[in-house]
């Protein structure tokens, strides 16, 4: 096992590193008072997914997840500046102005300052337990928590991104593709694999069997799935040899042995996570829902308590106490400053006043899109046809977040709202504690 993938070759952690100390640099020149940068994400975990060619060279296929440090969050437009020298210099484009940027490798660069250490999630007990430091000061002691204080709300929350990263990779004009090209076929591949691995984060958490590592939490499933999930193993039998072959596939690619249809493979993804999505909902908010087109309706229920581990923290560093009454009045507030904040975000991106995002302005703009993307996920039929119903409910409530109009709920339709949530789902990255 090599330091930053499991391939134990040291010219591999070589030319990474060669990498990693490229955007140090660019970084440190870019912004000043930095404390430190942490890699976490796979690379950090050693469990980085690279391709190598036959000429020995290496291709990076998941991405870098770098934390830096510092005392002052930098300006937007310097932040643009350094991810532009990063990506130039590293001789690849910049994704981050498609609209969606992670089907291709992405270099994530996250600002956070010490006070932003005391949030329970999984994201920041990852950085304290399975990361590497770059350079400066290690901060990792600093985060408080050990697994067993991950929320349930983590585990849903990486639910709802992989409904973004099923709606990203994919478009209605590949029904129609009788050969995919790699370009088209190797970010579904990898976003379906990716899904039915954090299904896998997922249960671990709810289970209380999270490891930070991908093989660990592929070893801990097949433990425990049949005892503790065995209304989802009925439905997903052979879940825990998928995700042991998915996550084998990751940390070593090869695509020349995948046999697999693409789009045969993203529909039965997509089947997959609405089941894991079911549960979660069922198991964390006793949420029970006989079709999606009611998720909305019960948007207030997560919203009541999605945020409440991640606000306690925060509340009891301000005023050390903490009760029932000042956490509901503060998750309120909160919610409602971070749909002031996007429908500035919003107004500013299309050069006037979109006021939608203000109304249910106790669900965050995160929580009132995700339901739209799952009902556009699961409005197109394996046939090519369009739930309409279904689609019509997305539509209507996408608009909370995003200026969106479909003539007739058909084939165009669908495919603009697919693009019209991933536009949602950009303006919102950068409104919340986590990412």
């Amino acid at each position: 096992m090599g330091t930053y993938t499991q391939y134990p070759y040291a010219w591999v952690d070589k030319q990474i590193d060669a990498q990693l100390r490229l955007i140090t640099n660019i970084i440190l020149e870019y912004i000043p008072g930095v404390r430190s940068i942490i890699l976490g994400g796979g690379f950090g975990k050693g469990e980085g997914s690279v391709e190598i060619s036959q000429d020995g060279e290496i291709v990076c296929l998941r991405d870098f997840d770098i934390v830096v440090i510092v005392d002052r969050i930098p300006k937007e437009e310097t932040q643009r500046k350094l991810c532009d020298e990063i990506y130039k210099s590293l001789g690849l484009p910049n994704p981050e102005s498609k609209s969606f940027r992670f089907t291709d490798f992405v270099v994530g660069i996250y600002f956070r300052r010490e006070k932003d250490l005391i949030y329970p999630d999984i994201w920041f007990y990852d950085l304290k337990a399975a990361s590497q430091l770059l350079y400066g000061e290690d901060v990792r002691n600093l985060i408080p928590w050990s697994k067993k204080d991950i929320p349930l709300s983590s585990g849903l929350r990486i639910l709802f991104e992989k409904v973004c990263g099923l709606l990203g990779v994919f478009s209605y004009s590949y029904l129609k593709v009788k050969e995919f090209p790699d370009n088209q076929k190797k970010p579904i591949i990898l976003e379906c694999y990716k899904t039915y691995i954090e299904i896998c984060t997922a249960l671990c958490i709810l289970a209380g069997k999270y490891e930070p590592r991908y093989d660990s939490r592929a070893r801990n499933l097949e433990e425990f799935y049949f005892d503790k999930f065995p209304d989802f193993a009925q439905a997903m039998p052979n879940l825990p040899q998928r995700v042991k072959t998915y996550t084998n596939f990751k940390l070593k690619p090869d695509f020349t042995e995948i046999r697999e249809d693409p789009i045969q493979l993203w529909f039965s993804t997509r089947d997959s996570l609405g089941v894991a999505l079911h549960l979660y909902l069922r198991r964390y908010l006793d949420i029970t829902l006989s079709e999606w087109k009611d998720l909305p309706q019960r948007m207030k229920i997560i919203a009541r308590h999605y945020y409440k581990p991640f606000l306690h923290p925060f509340i009891y560093s301000k005023l050390r106490f903490s009760n029932r009454v000042i956490l509901a009045i503060a998750n309120f507030l909160y919610q409602t400053l971070t749909n002031v904040e996007y429908s500035y975000v919003v107004a500013n991106d299309m050069g006037r006043i979109y006021l939608q995002p203000l109304r249910r302005c106790y669900i965050s703009p995160s929580l009132k899109f995700f339901p739209a993307g799952i009902m556009i996920l699961f409005s197109l039929n394996r046939d090519g046809t369009i739930e309409k119903e279904l689609l019509e409910k997305a539509a209507k409530t996408l608009r909370y977040c995003i200026p969106i109009e479909i003539s007739t709920p058909d084939i165009s339709g669908w495919e603009n709202l697919r693009k019209g949530f991933l536009k949602a789902y950009s303006l919102c990255r950068g409104y919340h504690f986590v990412k």
